[in-house]
């Protein structure tokens, strides 16, 4: 079988300058030392991995994938949290679609052993990565609301008045 792959590629906020390009830098490298061809890219960027149907260019991938005429039998991704920052049900399902699909989900920095024990291990680090965007978003909230108790601006667009 071929090892043509996409790549997908994902930051959470625009704050994040470097992110795209550093997952890009080390995917490439995994790809040449271990024979891949890149043949399609999917970028989400910007795009919180915790919502899987805001992430267009995620979906296109997943839709591509399906396509008897698809362009490759791989999927690079940098880690368990760029794939997405789902719930393991969710993960699971659309690794699922991919697998059955016939396309392989390669996690590059992962270290998956290719046994049984990478469904244990992904599915932790996978509610890990879902976990952390839960607990932030309450730090986030919390923080928030100390600053409107205090009376300071939390930020955004200017208020009026």
């Amino acid at each position: 079988m071929p090892r043509t792959a996409a790549v997908y590629l994902r930051r959470s906020t625009d704050r994040q300058e470097q992110s795209i390009a550093d997952q890009r830098s080390a995917i490439d490298r995994y790809a040449r030392e271990r024979g891949f061809s890149i043949s399609a890219e999917y970028v989400d960027d910007a795009i919180s991995g915790a919502d899987t149907e805001a992430r267009k260019q995620f979906l296109k991938l997943v839709s591509d994938a399906r396509r008897r005429d698809r362009r490759f039998h791989f999927v690079l991704v940098y880690d368990v949290s760029r794939f997405g920052r789902v719930g393991a049900d969710e993960a699971g399902y659309y690794r699922h679609v991919l697998t059955e699909a016939g396309v392989e989900i390669v996690y590059v920095a992962e270290d998956f052993r290719g046994d049984d024990t990478d469904d244990l291990i992904r599915g932790t680090k996978q509610w890990i990565a879902h976990r952390m965007v839960l607990d932030l978003s309450k730090v986030t909230i919390r923080g928030q609301v100390s600053r409107v108790e205090k009376g300071r601006w939390c930020g955004g667009r200017p208020p009026y008045g």
